[in-house]
């Protein structure tokens, strides 16, 4: 048999008060619950841990001894109650969170460093993914939030948005709209779109498609177009397409954005998660979410 954190507690107590009474009081029992306690923790250590006097109590050599280690046990045991607490709570351990690259320029790089700030004990690790791979991603437990475009998700994924961004026209730079201040959509009606498919960017694809048929026209779709080739096939001359403007902070060679004019179409970037195993640092990433598109201004929408 191992001694109880609550005997030690005791034992603590009659040993930094001295006294059964005193220490009965600080630890609210009675002095005769407390003494037997003392009595069950010697019995268990096989030792005599205080020598007890009409006037006062005090420690043995052995009692000298366990003191000093009752006292690092139990404040290793605050410690440990305390982190449990702490990751409970969100606050503290790691948060893994799975991004598309509509976020990689603006909105991940703010939303780290603000959740940096808001919790310093909070690390975040992240991965960038396909949208179309945010279901599986998360269903397989390989990330535990995700940042995509917004779009539907079956039972069971929750979605919050994070940012509305706009979207702006890419074209080649020696296109006649590259260096517009603004251009209308429809403009566009009669270019080839460098679009990713819908199967891997679901929320992008329609947004993008959304757009152009509230301009009035359905845009002409290079099916060639699949990841980097389609911002190749921009830079050669082959089309066109819409992007989130942050895209401008890490813009390919031979590629121009155009912005749009009013009322400029927008990409709902989301927070993306699990309801039935929702990370308790989710909450914590979803009030950052939220304070930061406060400080930036950023609208929301969706």
């Amino acid at each position: 048999m191992e001694p109880e954190l609550r005997q030690m507690r005791y034992f603590v107590a009659v040993a930094e008060r001295r006294s059964f009474t005193r220490a009965a009081d600080d630890v609210y029992v009675a002095q005769q619950a407390l003494s037997q306690q003392i009595k069950a923790l010697e019995d268990i250590l096989g030792v005599r841990l205080l020598e007890r006097t009409s006037r006062r109590v005090e420690l043995t050599a052995a009692g000298a001894a366990y003191l000093a280690d009752c006292r690092r046990i139990l404040a290793a045991s605050g410690r440990a109650a305390q982190h449990a607490r702490a990751v409970a709570a969100g606050e503290v351990g790691r948060l893994r969170v799975a991004y598309t690259v509509s976020a990689v320029y603006e909105t991940l790089p703010a939303l780290g460093a603000l959740l940096a700030e808001e919790f310093p004990k909070l690390k975040m690790e992240t991965r960038e993914i396909f949208a179309a791979d945010v279901c599986r991603t998360l269903r397989e437990e390989r990330c535990d939030v995700a940042l995509a475009p917004m779009t539907s998700y079956p039972k069971g994924i929750l979605r919050r948005t994070v940012r509305r961004e706009e979207l702006m026209a890419a074209v080649p730079d020696g296109h006649p709209l590259a260096g517009l201040p603004a251009v209308d959509l429809v403009r566009l009606r009669d270019e080839t779109f460098q679009l990713w498919p819908r199967e891997m960017a679901p929320g992008y694809f329609d947004a993008v498609v959304g757009a152009c048929r509230g301009a009035g026209f359905e845009p002409a779709l290079d099916d060639t177009a699949s990841g980097s080739n389609a911002w190749a096939g921009i830079a050669a001359g082959r089309g066109v397409n819409l992007v989130v403007a942050s895209l401008a902070h890490q813009l390919p060679r031979g590629i121009t954005l155009v912005p749009l004019s009013e009322p400029r179409p927008g990409l709902c970037l989301d927070a993306v998660w699990r309801a039935d195993h929702p990370h308790p640092a989710v909450p914590r990433f979803l009030d950052v979410c939220a304070e930061l598109a406060r400080r930036q201004g950023w609208p929301a929408g969706g």
